[in-house]
């Protein structure tokens, strides 16, 4: 796989397609759900690794990027999951991040979102609790993504280690699901 060109021209890769694109961090976890399914929902979708097409437990593996098929990954310079996070939020519109359990990935996500000025909306709070916690609906999170005005739609959460350690891989799976469908009717809206 060849590293990423310049961050100018991701960014014009990303905005080639008509409608809408989904872009994630190519972590396990909800990274990885996210991406299969926006895929399951004919959407584009890349993912961007650190140096070594890194995820948290090593490089990504075969049988991992078969799942991903149709995905377009990409690979930055750095080997920082940090560099990975602000790169994809300062690619993307708007910022979906979908945190079940916590973690510092998520705040990390949060600071760059603030820092670089991208709208946010948070799913799923920590341990089920929070404002945000239940399942996400549909008709929200498609409105917000227009208000949004989103073309690169970046979706962020939890790792896959703490979503297991956390026991909640299935709601975030659920809310990634939610969030493809209502990115799906963006995507329709803008290509009409």
């Amino acid at each position: 796989m060849p590293q990423i060109p310049a961050e100018q021209d991701l960014r014009a890769t990303l905005l080639r397609g008509p409608g809408i694109c989904v872009l994630t961090g190519g972590q396990t976890g909800v990274d990885t759900a996210a991406a299969s399914a926006a895929l399951s929902a004919s959407l584009p979708v890349h993912l961007v690794f650190p140096l070594g097409f890194r995820q948290e437990d090593g490089p990504i593996t075969p049988a991992r990027r078969r799942a991903l098929r149709g995905a377009v990954l990409h690979e930055l310079a750095s080997r920082e999951f940090r560099h990975r996070t602000r790169t994809c939020v300062s690619l993307s519109d708007a910022v979906i991040l979908i945190d079940p359990a916590g973690g510092d990935g998520c705040l990390e996500t949060q600071r760059a979102a603030r820092d670089l000025g991208r709208p946010l909306l948070t799913l799923a709070g920590k341990r089920g609790r929070e404002p945000g916690s239940g399942p996400a609906d549909p008709d929200e999170v498609a409105t917000w993504i227009e208000r949004a005005q989103a073309r690169v739609l970046m979706v962020a959460g939890c790792r896959g280690s703490l979503l297991a350690a956390a026991g909640c891989h299935r709601l975030a799976a659920d809310q990634a699901a939610v969030v493809a469908a209502a990115a799906r009717r963006r995507h329709d809206q803008l290509t009409g």
